[in-house]
């Protein structure tokens, strides 16, 4: 479809990729994604393919998203680049803006992130196809403008010329100023007039012509009475749902007339022959080439050619009879006194006459415009390098170079306004000011009429330039200047770029279109200087929000932050408090406490301004809030933005003057509910996580307590019956007396293994290396191994508690002794992030291999049932994993994972 918008996405998450790609599609149909897994890889697509916006990830691998918005931009200056980012930091904010991305969202929220994204795209690519559309048409107007010889009208249908070009003063003898807003009846004598209108009267009813608009043929009323018989070409078109005529019309008078035109047409005609001979050169050329054309007849053409254009001038006319559109060439061209000036030559009909065989090209002097084109890239160098600019007195600087270079205006300089507002100060001055002023010029708003201040201030109040070729014939100025000509430009609100030159009637159209544009960037210059130097202050002051010990300091440090930082005056921080039922007020500025009634709880039925911009969930911004039904509509504040806080309130920020409040504060209030929302979610996590310490202090407790029964209040009385069961032994003998003490023995295993789970449960936080193959020999010395043989194969230094470890060794080689028989062979093993321990055993049913952990788990008439449970709980305090499965030989196999082995 054409008005497809093809688009690239670079995003190393291949499934949020898919994702992202298909709700994108989805949300905007005329959206074709295709996608890249990082930087490299989009920017291979980029060389491949045609894309219209690139929306990037921030943290990839190898080039992050900044850096892939620098690579872009080296090869696409203008090409949209939105940075789509699951980190919210303000530090990448800042940084993307300053790289030049032309838009950063986050991946917060729902699906709806999706909609923001697929519309933010469509708007910056329509913005882009706007401006190069708007280029393009600016650029076939002046083409049009400087090149057309027929008249060319525009037409209403009420009849009224809306447009006429320069043309028409040569075919009717008016200027375009005078024919624009009069009856196209005055270009007609008053015998056609009639039949004209109703003509036109009948094609808006009905829609059918009386004529051929190809090629109409009538007299013409010349603005000295006599009438001009010309040919007409006209169409109809629709500009902002109204209809339009457009018409071009030429002379018809016979053939002299036509050849007086061209002796005395601006531009020079010229006939050549096949071989580039010039056989006829219209009086024209001698204005143009100092050649006088009686000295050019004859002469090869291309001679005259600069020798590096002679190719491109070649190539672009061939044989001067092919077909196709007709040749143009841009070219150099010696002239009389042998310099070189820019020509632009169309070709156009072949003639063939008795005295004459040859092509007619129609040649003009594009001097200017080749110069202006040179100046316009230039001044596309001076600008990338404001881009870069890093203090205001840098790009000042620059500005002020920029200008003497591209206009040769070195009586200039950049006036800033004062932080009271009641002076221009001089930042940057050009190279000629010392030597012709007596002093840096500097500007009192309260200067008196007829000064340079006064008018410096009235040029600053100002959004147009003003331009005075004659400084000193200037009537509104009575004091004398070493300036004469003159243009001041506003930088917005920051102050004024004074560009000036000791000579009158210094400066062209173009000259004052060049300061104008250089002054655009150097405004959007200060602006981002400023943004930055904000936002780098704002995040040094938001790092304290998240050392507050309580949400009242948090809201507290946001309003100081508000204030001191942002410059806000009027500023209020809300928590939300469920208890209260809406935005409890919690820090207010003080000047909000002097201007504004005793704050109170704003809840959802109170119609408030604030609690809406809460249950948006988005920020709000009023330029005047008596404009709306505010509760504070009768106060003194006017200009209001709110900016909600995450679940957790509102930043509010006002004042007294109405519309006050831009993009840049909206961003900037935006950073600082981010900065708030991140440390309310820290206090919120430190008081849970105090809780929760609590809360294992207790448990923590209990188990000791319980441990202390275990070890003191059961082992006693156990003691006391194995005592006297040895005691039963020696006054009789019997089978039970065996039973009891298989009893006991299990009663103290069970003791044993109860106080190492309730003991053994704290997180390693300080591991040691541990050489694993001696603590495995050491617990195979200490466990009761009977018959059974150790295969050990186990290697390399872990990090780990040695008692803890050896714990867990010990229960692993007893469970297969216990399991497996007197003579089972247990084989310890390295694994690459840990070990095993595996048995020939009867291995584990692998239906019940998940329960072999739990508590109280045992097939073994001696087994307690918590040495597998012991086991994975030393595993859990180190970090590591624990899975039991088959071993080689049939057998069980247990896994630790998770290990780190010392370099």
């Amino acid at each position: 479809m054409p008005d497809r918008i093809p688009v690239l996405l670079v995003d190393d998450d291949p499934d949020l990729r898919e994702v992202t790609a298909s709700y994108v599609e989805r949300e905007a149909d005329r959206i074709a994604v295709e996608t890249a897994p990082d930087a490299d890889a989009g920017l291979d697509a980029l060389a491949d393919g045609e894309f219209e916006c690139v929306v990037s990830d921030y943290e990839m691998p190898g080039r992050d998203g900044l850096a892939f918005l620098a690579a872009v931009r080296e090869r696409c200056p203008d090409l949209p680049f939105i940075l789509f980012t699951g980190r919210g930091s303000e530090e990448v904010a800042s940084e993307a803006i300053s790289a030049g991305v032309t838009d950063y969202l986050q991946k917060r929220g729902g699906t709806e992130r999706y909609e923001r994204l697929a519309n933010r795209v469509v708007e910056a690519v329509e913005k882009r196809r706007a401006e190069r559309e708007a280029e393009e048409a600016v650029g076939q107007f002046r083409a049009v403008a400087e090149g057309a010889s027929d008249a060319i009208l525009s037409v209403d249908t009420d009849g009224v010329i809306e447009f006429a070009n320069p043309a028409v003063e040569s075919v009717f003898g008016y200027e375009p100023s005078e024919l624009e807003g009069e009856p196209l009846t005055t270009l007609m004598p008053d015998r056609h007039r009639n039949d004209h209108l109703g003509a036109v009267e009948r094609y808006l009813a009905t829609g059918e012509r009386s004529v051929d608009w190809s090629d109409v043929r009538f007299d013409a009323l010349h603005r000295d009475g006599h009438e001009v018989p010309v040919s007409l070409s006209y169409g109809e078109f629709t500009a902002d749902g109204e209809r339009h005529f457009v018409g071009v019309i030429r002379d018809a008078t016979d053939r002299d007339r036509h050849r007086a035109f061209i002796e005395h047409a601006s531009d020079v005609v010229a006939v050549l022959s096949r071989d580039w001979r010039f056989r006829y050169l219209s009086p024209s050329c001698e204005r143009v080439t100092g050649h006088a054309p009686s000295d050019l007849l004859g002469e090869r053409s291309l001679d005259y050619v600069h020798p590096e254009d002679r190719e491109a001038v070649r190539a672009a006319f061939g044989e001067l009879d092919a077909e196709g559109g007709p040749p143009t060439a841009e070219y150099r061209f010696e002239t009389a006194d042998g310099e070189y000036r820019w020509l632009e030559s169309v070709g156009s009909e072949r003639i063939e006459t008795d005295a004459t065989e040859g092509y007619v090209v129609t040649t003009r002097d594009v001097s200017e415009r080749k110069e202006r084109e040179r100046t316009l890239a230039r001044l596309r160098e001076w600008t990338r390098d404001l881009n870069y600019a890093r203090t205001t007195e840098e790009a000042a600087e620059l500005a002020v170079d920029a200008v003497d270079d591209l206009i040769d205006a070195g009586l200039s300089g950049i006036h800033l306004r004062t932080e009271e507002g009641d002076r221009l100060e001089p930042v940057a001055l050009g190279q000629s000011v010392p030597a012709l002023f007596e002093e840096q010029p500097s500007y009192d708003r309260d200067a008196p009429p007829g000064t340079r201040a006064a008018m410096a201030w009235d040029a600053y109040r100002s959004d147009e330039s003003l331009v005075v070729d004659e400084l000193s014939a200037y009537e509104p100025l009575d004091e004398p200047s070493p300036a004469e000509s003159l243009v001041l430009r506003p930088i917005g609100d920051h102050g004024l770029f004074v560009v000036s030159s000791p000579e009158p009637n210094e400066f062209t159209d173009t000259d004052v279109l060049v300061a104008e544009i250089l002054t655009g960037h150097l405004e959007a210059a200060f602006d981002r200087i400023e943004r930055e130097s904000r936002v780098e202050r704002l995040h040094d002051a938001t790092r304290t929000l998240v050392r507050a010990d309580s949400r009242k300091e948090i809201a507290e440090r946001a309003v100081e932050a508000a204030t001191d930082v942002l410059g806000f005056s009027i500023v209020t921080v809300r928590i939300h408090d469920e208890d209260a039922g809406g935005l409890v007020p919690m820090a207010v500025s003080p000047k909000a406490v002097d201007l504004l009634p005793e704050r109170r709880t704003y809840t959802p039925d109170g119609g408030s301004l604030n609690w809406g911009a809460f249950d948006a969930g988005e920020p709000r911004k009023f330029d005047d809030i008596r404009e709306t039904e505010a509760l504070d509509a009768d106060t003194d504040l006017r200009s209001l933005l709110i900016v909600p806080i995450g679940d957790y309130g509102t930043i509010s920020v006002g004042e007294t003057e109405p519309g006050v409040f831009g993009g840049v504060d909206e961003y900037l209030a935006g950073i600082l509910a981010t900065a708030a929302e991140t440390a309310f979610q820290a206090e919120a996590r430190t008081h849970r996580l105090a809780e929760r310490t609590s809360e294992l202090e207790r448990q923590n407790d209990r188990l000791e307590e319980f441990a202390g029964v275990v070890s003191h209040d059961l082992r006693n009385p156990l003691e006391v019956a194995r005592g006297r069961t040895e005691l039963a032994r020696e006054e009789c003998d019997s089978d039970h007396l065996a039973a009891v003490e298989r009893a006991h023995g299990r009663m103290t295993a069970l003791i044993d293994d109860l106080l190492t789970l309730a003991r053994e449960g704290d997180p390693v936080t300080d591991p040691d290396p541990v050489d694993l193959s001696r603590v495995v020999g050491s617990c195979w010395r200490t466990v009761d191994t009977r018959n059974a043989t150790l295969r050990a194969g186990a290697e390399g230094m872990i990090l780990a508690d040695e008692g803890r470890l050896k714990q867990l060794l010990e229960n692993l080689m007893r469970n297969a002794i216990e399991h497996g028989g007197d003579d089972v062979t247990v084989a310890v093993g390295t694994l690459p992030d840990g070990f095993y321990v595996a048995d020939d055993g009867p291995g584990i049913d692998p239906d019940r291999r998940e329960d072999v952990f739990e508590a109280g788990h045992t097939t073994s008439q001696s087994g307690t049932g918590f040495g597998l449970r012991i086991v994975e709980q030393v595993a859990d305090a180190h970090g590591w994993s624990v899975r039991a499965g088959a071993s080689e030989d049939g057998g069980a196999r247990f896994e630790i994972t998770g290990v780190e082995f010392e370099e």
